[in-house]
């Protein structure tokens, strides 16, 4: 089976032009080896996530059934998820898995090409060889014992110059994205030594003097313009500053970065991540597709309505857009096509309505959202509601129309009662997950993490042992998978936390007040130029790398003209998810088309007026705050 990740990476390797079933291990005994290493560290993955996944559900059994909690449960978990998230990012280098961008195209000669590749991965090199020495480091300096388990602090950053090691192998023993060899990746492995080697012993002393903020932004634009992962880009231009005698030096980086991902409510993102992942492994999504249908599926244009409400009802469980759009194109897509829908516009539907998982609470968005701004994530979750509804809404009316002119599927008999009660009662232990998630954060029964985890354990309950959808085997694939899935994201989070400590010690935030009160005077006004900004990032950005960048950025000037920090993270999510079906990332567009072999050019022309009905959405919510927090106030 397929993971979503490698489907979004296909995806994003075809919208630039590049063949998939890339970054292929080389042959012979290193490739043994590398295979090897890679099912070791696959397995090691999967047994530190059910360790989380244990721990946390065992504390919340100890809480609520025997209210004794046990001291140790988030110490264990934070510390797996720790090590999790590093050795899964040396996963994702192995499989190339690291989202970046392609900006600067790959030259077509054969010579040219090795080249630009060597310089690519040499930057990548340079910081896995930083995290090395850096994390070897700060593990040697770190001493004291936990505060609970007692056990050595340098346990949690001995992942670092491990994970660093083990990725400058993956580097050198795989094939790139368009072929490069062995040799080329030795080239590049032998640049990142060499730029280390340089800036270590000398040419470093170029950069004293220089504002540390510069570097960083001259760093990260230049890395991310030659197509250096996202991460690796964010982690290249900090490490370029500890050069310049100035703020964080490199262990203080890693440490940074560690502590950056050392919060319990990351925890949430595995969980609700993995619980998508059974969702679309045990065939959970039939019985709500089947709900939908009974429910919209009379309208004109039926099958869309399905697509839409589809999405808006799986993304109270999973999410995930990617598991969404990959999901709803393989069902849903191939049966809208047989019924006369054109494929662009059905893949269009489903590329477009997979931005609500990311809006439907619990979503990983507003997870990560939270992980970067003070904010309750209740209230993010609660506030969320409102706003999904409005854009299901607006996303039907505009297949309706749609499919009022083009004369698509004519209006069908309306579901009688008993065939939605049926649908419905066979879709509740589904539905119910949403209800308890939302129900027991909202009144303060469970943290989001808790509430991740039960609804994990319970979607595997539904899928294993009540409908017996897959089998271990399966399961096994699967969990590993989410796991990548959810490094490639942590690690993310982890990069941006000393990118954006480095810009705040240098008052970056101050000086974009300052700018941005040149331009307005009024809190509508800020937040229009907000969704601008927004908009043109997304462009060139995935949501979390962009929400990751621009939250700290932005929200000292709202919240100076007094935008509430939950309205603003809303408005964030929906308006950078519209990256997502524009090009050149369109990564949701990119699944869809891909999946359903249609040209992504003519999926992005059909998505327009989606884009647009969207938009009318964010508008109002700039317009009228009460659409995002007067829910929590009802309550």
């Amino acid at each position: 089976m397929q993971s979503i990740e490698q489907l979004e990476k296909e995806a994003a390797l075809e919208g630039a032009g590049i063949a998939s079933g890339s970054a292929e291990p080389i042959n012979g005994p290193l490739g043994k080896l590398r295979n090897g290493l890679e099912a070791v560290l696959g397995a090691s993955l999967f047994t530190l996530l059910s360790i989380m996944t244990l721990t946390v559900f065992a504390g919340v059994i100890s809480r609520y059934v025997f209210n004794n909690a046990f001291a140790w449960t988030e110490e264990v978990a934070i510390l797996a998820f720790t090590w999790l998230i590093f050795l899964g990012a040396t996963i994702g280098v192995a499989r190339d898995a690291h989202i970046g961008v392609e900006i600067i195209p790959v030259p077509k000669t054969a010579l040219a090409q090795t080249l630009f590749l060597a310089l690519r991965n040499g930057i990548v090199a340079f910081v896995l060889i930083m995290m090395v020495f850096a994390g070897y480091r700060l593990t040697d300096l770190v001493g004291g014992l936990s505060p609970v388990l007692q056990w050595p602090n340098s346990i949690r950053y001995a992942v670092v110059p491990i994970a660093g090691a083990l990725a400058l192998f993956f580097l050198a023993t795989r094939r790139s994205e368009a072929g490069n060899t062995f040799l080329g990746n030795v080239l590049a492995i032998a640049i990142g030594g060499a730029f280390y080697a340089a800036l270590s012993f000398g040419a470093g002393d170029a950069l004293r003097g220089i504002s540390p903020s510069l570097i960083i932004g001259i760093g990260f634009f230049v890395c991310l313009a030659l197509g250096v992962p996202v991460a690796f880009s964010l982690l290249a231009g900090v490490f370029l500053t500890t050069f310049t005698g100035g703020l964080l030096p490199a262990p203080g980086i890693v440490q940074n970065a560690t502590n950056g991902v050392a919060k319990f409510i990351l925890l949430a993102i595995p969980f609700f991540l993995s619980a998508g992942f059974l969702l679309n492994l045990g065939g959970l999504a039939a019985r709500l597709i089947a709900f939908a249908s009974s429910l919209v599926g009379h309208f004109r244009g039926g099958l869309a309505h399905v697509n839409i409400l589809n999405s808006f009802l799986v993304g109270g469980i999973s999410g995930s857009p990617g598991a969404d759009a990959a999901s709803s194109t393989k069902i849903i897509v191939p049966e809208m096509v047989k019924r006369g829908y054109d494929p662009a516009f059905s893949c269009a539907v489903t590329a477009t309505s997979a931005i609500l998982p990311n809006v439907v609470p619990p979503a990983i968005a507003m997870l990560v959202f939270a992980s970067v701004v003070e904010v309750s994530i209740a209230k993010l979750f609660i506030a969320g509601i409102i706003p999904a509804i409005l854009i299901t809404i607006a996303l039907m009316v505009c297949a309706y129309i749609i499919s009022v002119r083009r004369n698509y599927e004519r209006a069908d008999r309306r579901a009688p009662l008993s065939v939605i009660g049926r649908s419905f009662v066979s879709a509740i232990p589904v539905l119910l997950i949403v209800v308890l998630v939302l129900g027991g954060i909202r009144f303060g029964v469970t943290t989001a993490t808790e509430a991740g985890v039960m609804a994990l354990v319970w979607t595997f309950l539904l899928g294993k042992f009540v409908y017996r959808a897959y089998t271990w085997g399966e399961f096994y694939e699967s969990f590993r998978d989410c796991a990548v899935a959810t490094a490639t994201v942590a690690f993310l989070i982890a990069a941006t936390a000393p990118f954006a400590w480095s810009l705040i010690a240098e008052q970056i935030p101050q000086v974009l007040i300052a700018w941005s009160s040149t331009f307005v005077d009024t809190r509508f006004g800020l937040l229009l130029l907000t969704n601008a900004i927004l908009l043109i990032v997304g462009l060139f950005l995935d949501l979390t790398p962009a929400m990751l960048i621009v939250a700290p950025l932005l929200m000292p000037a709202l919240a100076q003209f007094g935008v509430d920090p939950v309205q603003a993270g809303i408005i964030m999510i929906v308006t950078l998810q519209l990256g997502g079906v524009t090009p050149p990332v369109g990564i949701l567009v990119f699944i869809s088309s891909q999946i359903a072999k249609v040209k992504p050019g003519a999926v992005f022309r059909e998505a327009v007026p989606f884009i647009i009905s969207v938009l009318v959405i964010v508008l109002l919510l700039d317009l009228f705050p009460w659409l995002t927090l007067g829910l929590w106030d009802m309550f």
